[in-house]
């Protein structure tokens, strides 16, 4: 397996930086709230017209006759982009030669929810988790709200943030490519 050679000391100062913070709801809504663009709409009318380029099979979404408003580019790229979306980190003008999850928490509630049935495990602590954050912190009636009796919703949602600070990561995994070494 090719490594890097500081790849030891890169994870374990990772793992120091990571060290699991005492306020997890805390931890998780600052994060859910940095994620979460200030503007839902800009100035202007927003309508979809039909280009040159566009094609036959390409209908307009959206908009009216007089005009819907502006969506904001952040916003839309928010509610339409793949929770998994990566880009290069720059920092003083240089690019990071790793990629950055674009939104690294909606990015654990995903990893975190998987593809399993709603009502299963680990898609309901997703959804309990996003309906908390939906509700600005009140994890009491986010949970009440999905019918959770009121003894076990505090372990619950201690359980649900320590499984979303498990699947937590601001970078993808790296790809390790071993060396094919020649026989003699």
């Amino acid at each position: 397996m090719k490594r890097e050679p500081y790849a030891d000391d890169n994870a374990r100062s990772k793992r120091a930086k990571m060290a699991r913070p005492k306020d997890l709801l805390g931890w998780y809504m600052a994060g859910f709230r940095e994620e979460v663009p200030d503007r839902l709409h800009t100035r202007g009318v927003w309508r979809d017209a039909k280009r040159r380029g566009d094609g036959d099979g390409y209908d307009p979404v959206g908009g009216s006759v007089m005009g819907s408003p502006r969506v904001a580019d952040p916003f839309r790229a928010f509610i339409e982009d793949d929770p998994y979306g990566t880009e290069a980190a720059e920092y003083e003008g240089h690019k990071d030669i790793h990629n950055h999850y674009r939104t690294p928490m909606r990015a654990a509630l995903a990893r975190l929810a998987g593809r399993g049935h709603p009502h299963d495990p680990y898609p309901f602590m997703a959804r309990a988790l996003y309906r908390t954050a939906l509700r600005d912190g009140d994890w009491d009636g986010a949970l009440a709200s999905l019918g959770i009796i009121e003894p076990v919703r505090r372990p619950y949602i201690e359980a649900a943030l320590h499984r979303l600070f498990e699947r937590y990561h601001e970078e993808p995994p790296q790809n390790y490519y071993r060396e094919d070494v020649a026989v003699a």
